[in-house]
């Protein structure tokens, strides 16, 4: 059963900040990690970096880059998620799934039409359309977890989708105001909009459990 403390407890404004907070130390460290694992995957399958690799060529290094992000987060979430929601497990393969489909997808679609991989203004725009459909996937599955365990569980998706899409906007918004060399700075506050998103409306959704309701029916 999904906890029901509301007053400023578990799914209050603690466990909000707790959210916030994971999130952002999620990308916080699955940027260096994925940027390692991108590289070492590389040495392994022998792609030196610039080459002509078909990998390379559909983005599916900058695919796993983000896969291994969203891992993290997921996962740093999840260690505030399962305190308050039941068979929480599925949480992080959830977003690995959405977002391996929405980043392969992302590569082809820059490969066989030309659309540039960057942050430039329409590879920005490319971008933020697959991070918007990698959070829809991704809270399709996750609002599987919730569904059972909180009333109005579909407002999950559009929470996602807006969150991860948002992502993508304010890292991009921050990096042109303060330049490359601050983009850390971009980093951490488009993960926080990701986090105060999504953790508003996880807040609300948990304080709405369905066994709460069957006992006020009764």
């Amino acid at each position: 059963m999904v906890a029901t403390k509301t007053d400023g407890g578990q799914i209050g404004w603690r466990f909000g900040i707790r959210w916030v907070l994971l999130t952002v130390a999620g990308w916080t460290i699955g940027f260096p990690l994925g940027f390692v694992f991108v590289a070492v995957a590389g040495w392994i399958i022998g792609i030196p970096e610039g080459s002509d690799s078909i990998i390379l060529k559909l983005g599916l290094d900058n695919a796993a880059l983000f896969i291994v992000v969203v891992a993290v987060v997921s996962l740093m979430q999840w260690l505030a998620l399962r305190r308050v929601v039941q068979r929480a497990g599925f949480w992080v393969l959830a977003s690995i799934i959405g977002f391996t489909i929405s980043s392969s997808i992302h590569g082809v679609v820059c490969h066989v039409y030309g659309y540039p991989d960057d942050l430039g203004p329409l590879g920005a725009l490319v971008w933020t359309l697959f991070f918007i459909l990698g959070g829809t996937l991704t809270g399709l599955l996750q609002q599987r977890i919730l569904r059972h365990q909180v009333h109005r569980s579909g407002w999950w998706v559009p929470a996602s989708a807006a969150g991860w899409g948002l992502v993508v906007i304010g890292f991009g918004i921050v990096s042109k105001i303060l330049g490359v060399r601050l983009q850390v700075v971009g980093l951490i506050a488009s993960s926080g909009l990701l986090g105060i998103v999504t953790g508003v409306t996880l807040i609300w959704l948990l304080r709405q459990p369905k066994q709460q309701m069957l006992d006020t029916a009764t």
